[in-house]
């Protein structure tokens, strides 16, 4: 591998994580900053999914703690949401890697979810706990934005969402 095609995929993932970074500082508000998909947790793990040997828990926990100065939140919250997460794609990695685009954000779907409650846990044992379940409802919108990325990358790339077995 040349150094120029090394570094275009340090560029690629970096460019992407910097992208999700801005998607999270729009402003939110009402019911859409509670549906607003965590953005770094699916640019992360789609990395560590497609990506293993750059990405793994050392870059997942650095961006959790960037996530934690963004939101405010306690300090390692989502840190170590992510490097949890990051570990379940890695281990599910060639599971995942057979699905077609709806299938894979299946089985994210638990994933995610897991990672939202990580998140529920360590904030109520640090602070004060959910006044509602309204924080679970990012779950859903991680999944089908999970569903529209990998779906429009693979028809950018010129193959269909379904797998041709």
């Amino acid at each position: 591998m040349s150094p120029t095609q090394s570094s275009g995929g340090w560029r690629r993932i970096l460019g992407s994580l910097t992208l999700a970074l801005l998607l999270e500082q729009l402003q939110w508000s009402g019911w859409a900053l509670a549906l607003r998909p965590d953005f770094l947790l699916i640019g992360v793990l789609f990395w560590a999914l497609h990506q293993p040997a750059r990405i793994g828990f050392g870059t997942a926990f650095c961006v959790g703690l960037l996530a934690d100065f963004q939101n405010g939140g306690v300090f390692g919250q989502h840190a170590m949401a992510y490097v949890v997460g990051v570990y379940v794609v890695l281990f599910l990695r060639l599971r995942l890697l057979q699905f077609d685009p709806l299938r894979q954000a299946a089985q994210l779907f638990p994933i995610f979810l897991l990672v939202q409650l990580l998140l529920v846990l360590i904030g109520w044992l640090a602070a004060n706990p959910p006044s509602d379940l309204t924080v679970l409802l990012p779950v859903t919108s991680n999944s089908v934005m999970w569903l529209v990325l990998v779906g429009v990358l693979r028809l950018w790339h010129g193959k269909g969402l379904q797998d041709q077995a």
